[in-house]
């Protein structure tokens, strides 16, 4: 019968420096596994710190975007929680600057005093239905368009009314667009440095503006016309009187405005009749065209002695 020997296992040094035997080598891989399957992996508790860093930012994101969304599909933001809000504008999204395109009227001052809003304000709370409202309200503004552009930017977009004349009434003179929707004080832009009003025709009478609309939609269709007019008046709310720039009045008819404006174009250019002597131009008439000139304003009295040089008088 024989056995197999082997030789002890070596000795090894303790914490008190008394030599120990190693614990038999089974016994100490079945140790190594135990210890394997009980221990956590070294990146473990980084990850969890990581994690709970991160579980706060990811919902602020998810807020954001939420909140960013339902700006853009005209959505009310007083759905977002007011602590969310808060957490936000501590991480930066405040409002910091306000951009501005199609801005060419509309004083700045005015747009910011329309918004209601400051420099610091939380970007998230502020109310963008509300305040594409207020902008639509102000004279010049047809139309905007307000976003976000996080983390601290309101960008908008302007569509201004265009001037069209000067209604002049009760020794005022405010501009008007094409609608006939007063815009601003001509006089006040006249003063400012406005160069553009000083080509702007004017109209007269108290519901001018009302009617201004029907006006320039005849003339844009004689622009050679369209360009000379001066000033319009609205005679006994039923019809206009145009001036061209070098003083020839046009008494329009009430109705078939556009034939008569048609029928002064062709006589203007077969027969520039614009540029004689013409003071007024009838065509209230529907068959013919009546001429004033200034002679018959001042006929010559033929029966009145004529004076020579040196006549006393």
């Amino acid at each position: 019968m024989s056995a197999r020997l082997t030789a002890p296992p070596r000795p090894t040094l303790s914490g008190s420096g008394k030599e120990t035997a190693a614990p038999p080598r089974a016994m100490a891989h079945a140790a190594q596994r135990g210890n394997r399957r009980r221990a956590w992996p070294r990146w473990t508790r980084p990850a969890l710190k990581l994690g709970l860093v991160m579980l706060p930012l990811l919902g602020l994101s998810g807020g954001v975007w939420w909140t960013w969304k339902q700006a853009n599909v005209g959505g009310a933001v007083a759905g977002t929680p007011s602590a969310l809000i808060r957490i936000a504008a501590d991480m930066g999204f405040q409002l910091g600057d306000v951009m501005v395109e199609g801005r060419t009227a509309t004083e700045p001052g005015v747009i910011l005093e329309a918004l209601g809003v400051r420099r610091g304000d939380p970007i998230l709370g502020l109310d963008l239905a509300e305040a594409k409202e207020r902008l639509e309200q102000l004279p010049w503004v047809s139309s905007a368009s307000i976003e976000r552009r996080l983390p601290d930017t309101l960008h908008i977009r302007l569509s201004e009314r265009q001037p069209m004349a000067i209604w002049q009434h009760d020794r005022q003179f405010t501009v008007i667009d094409r609608d006939g929707r007063p815009l601003a004080d001509a006089t006040e832009l006249a003063r400012r440095g406005n160069r553009h009003i000083e080509t702007l025709p004017q109209v007269v009478g108290i519901n001018a503006p009302q009617q201004v609309t029907g006006l320039l939609a005849a003339l844009e269709k004689v622009p050679a016309l369209h360009k000379r007019v001066a000033a319009a008046t609205w005679i006994s709310d039923r019809r206009w009187d145009l001036k061209f720039d070098n003083g020839v009045v046009v008494k329009l008819p009430e109705a078939r405005m556009l034939t008569a404006l048609r029928q002064l174009a062709e006589m203007q250019a077969t027969g520039k009749v614009l540029e004689r002597d013409v003071v007024a131009i009838d065509l209230r008439q529907p068959d013919r065209a009546v001429l004033q000139t200034a002679s018959a304003l001042f006929p010559e009295d033929d029966g009145k002695k004529k004076r020579k040089p040196g006549d006393k008088t």
